[in-house]
């Protein structure tokens, strides 16, 4: 299949780029004019220069495609405030979604964020059928798009989903931007680490996989999925780094009694198995190990 894919040259699109190639789909990515490519040649069989919120740039990206996979964010964007964000996020998004149903791609995948979830009720499973009550711009974002997806699934018949990872994990293109980077770098070098941060966390593979899963799959339409491996606190990440390297960083414990809430994946995890992944969403503490081992060897 022709799956055109935005964001194809930062960290989830490159990743996914890859997954669609070893599934043998052929990839149409956008990128801009100044992006960096040469991560995701070997995976790509076309490239279409671009914006995301450029009309003309979205027909011509979607047109004759199997599938669209929205995995783009304008992160300026986001930053210069609500009005920026919703015209070239939220606005741009809708857009491309109405040209792939002008188009007649059957379906269309949008990377999502458990950010759209905020306020969570304690007389229920925090799953999906879960009310999103964003707190951020960012979950306001993807949480304004998620309901076009079931509108246009029920009233256009398209193959419509959402995906939700939590904190993404992985070799970032940008390699700086890793999850964990600097906190790694500073427990190599042995230096001090005092961090109460922590959070839910997905591995960046474990999302592309469900991407690329997802292609051509009729039971993912009008749907949502929660992706969320486990939770972990940031200071675990640098206990492992120590033990890995023989560092004399001294790491202050500052754990506490774990997440108030947890997310039910039952969901996603029932969607893996009928793929036959028994890996995604079941790393834990070792696959993080193994990230870690990975992105000292980068150091």
């Amino acid at each position: 299949m022709l799956i055109a894919l935005t964001g194809a040259s930062g960290f989830v699109g490159s990743q996914t780029a890859q997954s669609l190639h070893r599934a043998g789909h052929d990839v149409r990515a956008l990128v801009r004019p100044t992006s960096r490519r040469d991560h995701i040649e070997a995976y790509v069989h076309e490239f279409r220069e671009g914006d995301q919120h450029d009309p003309q740039t979205m027909a011509g990206l979607v047109a004759g495609t199997d599938a669209v996979i929205h995995a783009a964010v304008d992160w300026h964007a986001r930053e210069q405030g609500p009005g920026p964000n919703f015209q070239r996020n939220v606005l741009a998004s809708l857009q491309l979604l109405e040209a792939a149903r002008l188009a007649s791609v059957p379906q269309f995948l949008l990377v999502s964020s458990v950010a759209v979830y905020h306020d969570i009720l304690q007389d229920r499973k925090l799953d999906e059928n879960h009310p999103t009550w964003p707190s951020s711009i960012y979950g306001a974002y993807k949480a304004a798009i998620e309901p076009h997806l079931k509108a246009y699934h029920f009233h256009f018949g398209m193959n419509t989903s959402s995906w939700r990872p939590a904190a993404i994990y992985g070799l970032d293109p940008n390699l700086p931007r890793s999850q964990w980077y600097d906190l790694v770098k500073t427990v190599k070098e042995g230096g001090p680490i005092d961090t109460a941060q922590g959070g839910k966390i997905t591995h960046v593979q474990d999302v592309a996989d469900a991407l690329t899963l997802a292609i051509g799959d009729d039971t993912v339409a009008g749907q949502s999925y929660n992706l969320v491996d486990g939770y972990m606190y940031w200071q675990g990440a640098a206990e492992l780094a120590k033990e890995l390297t023989n560092s004399e960083s001294q790491i202050t414990d500052r754990a506490g009694s774990g997440p108030k809430n947890t997310f039910d994946t039952t969901k996603a995890a029932a969607f893996f198995k009928r793929h036959g992944n028994t890996l995604a969403l079941n790393r834990g503490v070792e696959g993080v190990r193994e990230y870690v081992k990975e992105l000292l060897t980068r150091l």
